[in-house]
């Protein structure tokens, strides 16, 4: 269960697409700690061709997995249109939006220190990445022409965190009893419970279980695997940030077919003072952007709930940035499922976009 897991919430950024045949060479190294990747497509930078950049943000890394291997097979509909892509690993294992942030910018530098200034950079990544994606595009818009964040949390991310990953854990394991451990989780005296423990503890009460996937919008058969991730998510940063960072003591859940139940059985964990800082710098998104930024999310995301990602609209518009701000979607059933076709698509529209000033259409990328 958990190397399937693995690959689904993090492998899809490094091996999703075919091999590209338009990658010409590679550059690999390490800086400040930070393992990082260069591919360059066939005539880059030579004399008479465009010196293209994109910069890649990749998302949540398992704390313990085996380090991603940065493979450049998924690149293809970006080195296709002539760019470099250039992608750091991170310092760090696990939830990683500061490091992402700093160590996707000293990647920026070095290559254009070693390369020189490319003609244009844009900038993307996927889940946790869409998030550093959204952080760079605000505090570096100097640097990018446009940026591309897949699938991410785009709102106050504390609040987001809160109400579906912590609401989730919480409420399961007010209704299927002794089946999670959080607070030995927050304090680093548990491990998650493995996916075929709660598939099991599901097939037992399986209309309980149906009822509360359909009430956080989760596919029945996706359960298990989404409480076995967020467990992890939840023990990184709780671990991180000194203790739980979350409070529900003072929250009421409904949408269930029994809310006074729920909320009755439901553990009750207050923050630990100190820990509910930890998020840092990127909690909240100012929309205060100066270049387009083109976000793209699937209708499904057993990870996301599209309100969670598509909160940057209202940020935006706050901002008075609403006209740099566009969303689109596709029919994708799962977590950052596109297409190689969808993915050139939304890069084609940005670029154009950023170029022409031919703002996309919100709606469907089909």
């Amino acid at each position: 269960m958990k190397s399937i897991l693995l690959f689904a919430f993090f492998g899809f950024t490094l091996n999703a697409f075919a091999q590209s045949s338009s990658q010409a060479r590679v550059d690999t190294g390490t800086i400040a700690g930070a393992r990082y990747r260069i591919d360059f497509p066939a005539n880059w930078g030579q004399t008479g061709s465009p010196k293209r950049l994109l910069m890649y943000a990749h998302g949540y890394e398992t704390i313990g997995n085996k380090r991603g291997n940065l493979s450049g097979g998924w690149m293809a509909p970006f080195l296709k249109k002539g760019f470099a892509v250039a992608q750091s690993a991170y310092r760090r294992q696990g939830w990683a939006v500061l490091e992402g942030v700093d160590d996707t910018e000293a990647l920026r530098q070095h290559f254009v220190k070693k390369y020189g200034q490319p003609d244009s950079t844009f900038v993307t990544g996927h889940s946790m990445g869409g998030m550093i994606t959204l952080a760079t595009i605000e505090k570096f818009p100097q640097h990018y022409q446009g940026a591309l964040p897949f699938c991410p949390i785009s709102g106050h991310l504390y609040q987001s965190l809160q109400k579906h990953l912590f609401a989730v854990l919480v409420t399961f394991d007010g209704l299927f009893p002794n089946t999670l451990a959080l607070e030995k989780l927050a304090n680093g005296t548990a491990t998650p419970t493995d996916g075929d423990v709660i598939k099991h503890k599901l097939e037992a009460d399986s209309l309980t279980g149906q009822q509360f996937a359909r009430r956080f919008s989760i596919k029945y058969k996706d359960l298990p695997g989404v409480l076995w991730f967020f467990q992890e998510i939840y023990r990184d940063i709780s671990q991180q940030a000194g203790g739980n960072p979350f409070d529900n003591t003072n929250l009421l859940y409904s949408g269930f077919p029994d809310d006074a139940l729920v909320n009755r059985q439901a553990p009750r964990l207050a923050a630990q003072p100190k820990s509910r800082t930890f998020l840092g710098p990127y909690t909240t998104f100012s929309g205060k952007i100066s270049a387009p930024v083109l976000l793209v999310h699937t209708t499904y995301d057993e990870l996301i709930p599209p309100e969670e990602a598509t909160a940057y609209d209202a940020i935006a518009r706050q901002a008075g940035n609403d006209k740099l701000f566009v969303m689109k979607f596709t029919d994708g059933q799962g977590h950052c499922k596109f297409t190689p076709g969808q993915t050139e698509a939304v890069f084609d529209q940005l670029r154009n976009w950023a170029k022409a000033g031919q703002r996309p259409v919100a709606g469907e990328v089909k």
